[in-house]
């Protein structure tokens, strides 16, 4: 059984001191805090690990960098049209996928990145700072395995979607009269 079917609606009060959601909110805050104070507002982080994601793999599709970054579909769209009106990205036709656009890095995203990636480290260190190295070390690979559990949770649910989006899609075409869908005069 997993301790997520442990939200039975018992009455006992939310406590945000054990919450893991609250706590890496507030890991995240710190680290934000961080950036934006040796940055200013220039970039945010969020965008950062954006041009970061790019930078990474260039040319991959939008929904990709969500899935790697972790940014909603809205938030990302808003985003990323910000982004591509500063010239720090560009989006491509994809040759793969027509429905599909390939992201790079525009001049002024790489040039971004370069001038900020210093300040990204030091705001991850704000953060491990405040362990020991061997806490530091673990809080890293448990939140990797968070991550790639959650990677893995994802392309399962978007597997399971296609799944039944082929099945219904297969069931409304046995369902369809015959003749195109069209009424026979009388």
């Amino acid at each position: 059984m997993t301790r997520s079917t442990l939200d039975s609606g018992e009455s006992d009060q939310f406590k945000l001191a054990g919450s893991p959601s609250h706590l890496l909110h507030r890991a995240e805050q710190l680290a934000s805090e961080r950036f934006t104070q040796l940055v200013g507002d220039t970039i945010t982080l969020r965008q950062f690990t954006i041009l970061a994601a790019i930078s990474e793999q260039p040319g991959l599709s939008q929904s990709d960098l969500g899935r790697i970054t972790g940014v909603d579909r809205s938030t990302l769209a808003d985003t990323m049209a910000k982004m591509e009106r500063q010239g720090w990205v560009l989006r491509t036709p994809s040759t793969s996928d027509g429905r599909a656009y390939s992201l790079l890095l525009g001049q002024a995203g790489g040039t971004l990145l370069s001038a900020t990636t210093q300040h990204a480290r030091a705001a991850d260190a704000a953060v491990l700072d405040l362990l020991t190295k061997t806490k530091s070390r673990s809080f890293i690979g448990t939140l990797t395995k968070i991550s790639k559990l959650a990677d893995a949770a994802s392309a399962k649910a978007e597997r399971e979607q296609k799944k039944l989006a082929k099945r219904k899609a297969r069931v409304a075409g046995q369902t369809k009269p015959r003749g195109g869908g069209r009424k026979a005069r009388g």
